[in-house]
């Protein structure tokens, strides 16, 4: 019941952003064309803040990584099988990488966060293994992974022989950066009281507090909702993939002694999820049609409130 209440509020609020830039769209007030600057700000400003903010204070417990492990196991099978339903349906580049961007990663800080909190209310140690688990066993991943999948198969003007030239770009990019120095960070004992890095601290939750809203702005602007019905194919795929076998894949490994039901039930919870919107906004940036994957946010989104509960109640 609390899982189902959870996933249904959280949902509404992502949805009802994601339609309100649809509208200003509509109306005129915002262009599809802002999407590229949304992006850009999540990519450059929001995103390492947040990322910064979320690793700097963290505890890593060699338990907390274990899930990690398995977290980052199940996306990496994600990836393959997407790649390889893509080659057996014979998507084109830019379908293929949307495809793989839909079905390995999820919202596991937008909306696993307050699922988990609802599902284990008043145990702080559950919703900390939740943010490890998630920032190191998705968002390592996605933040690295993301923009190269994108890259490479979309249409960003990258030329095939720079590919690791470009690649090499990321290792100095704002996201990785910010991951480097948050978790570095996260193995020193700072206090969090003091002056510095209290003022650094509060700068950085206030700029990744704004990442949620332009994320969303990206989506909304980006998607054609009644184009949804000529895809039916690739977004029944990733449904497939992304709510179904990817939970099925990470229960099968965690049925281990050395995993608790608690932590086996909050990995199992946040590979339900539905599809990354930052993936959307990767996509968007390097231009690896960001409809396709925007419109399997939506997709995922809503048919989740289904998937997540029932999966839940005849796993667990």
């Amino acid at each position: 019941m609390y899982t189902s209440l959870a996933l249904v509020e959280g949902v509404i609020v992502m949805l009802s952003i994601i339609l309100l830039a649809a509208f200003l769209k509509r109306l005129g007030i915002l262009q599809k064309e802002h999407s590229h600057l949304f992006s850009g700000l999540v990519i450059k400003v929001t995103l390492p803040a947040l990322i910064f903010s979320s690793l700097a204070l963290s505890s890593f417990h060699r338990e907390f990584l274990m899930m990690a492990l398995v977290m980052v196991a199940v996306e990496i099978v994600a990836i393959l099988l997407a790649l390889l339903a893509a080659k057996a349906l014979k998507l084109e580049r830019g379908a293929t990488g949307a495809l793989m961007l839909a079905s390995a990663f999820g919202m596991t800080s937008m909306l696993g966060y307050p699922l988990i909190s609802q599902v284990f209310p008043h145990d702080p140690q559950a919703l900390e293994e939740a943010v490890v688990t998630s920032e190191l066993g998705v968002g390592l991943l996605l933040f690295i992974l993301g923009p190269l999948i994108a890259m490479f198969y979309g249409d960003s003007g990258v030329v095939r022989k720079d590919i690791f030239r470009s690649v090499a770009g990321f290792f100095i990019s704002p996201v990785f950066v910010a991951l480097v120095l948050g978790i570095g960070l996260s193995f020193f004992s700072i206090n969090p009281e003091g002056m510095a890095f209290s003022i650094i601290d509060r700068v950085m939750v206030l700029v990744g507090n704004a990442n949620t809203l332009l994320v969303a702005l990206v989506v909304g602007l980006v998607i054609e909702v009644h184009s949804i019905r000529h895809y039916w194919l690739f977004m029944a795929v990733a449904v497939l993939l992304k709510l179904i076998i990817k939970p099925i894949v990470a229960y099968l490994l965690l049925k281990q002694p050395a995993f608790t039901d608690m932590m086996q039930q909050i990995v199992f919870i946040e590979t339900t999820l539905p599809s990354a919107m930052l993936g959307a906004v990767f996509a968007r940036h390097y231009n690896c049609r960001p409809d396709l994957v925007s419109m399997a946010v939506m997709v995922t989104l809503v048919m989740s409130v289904l998937t997540v509960s029932l999966l839940f109640w005849l796993l667990f």
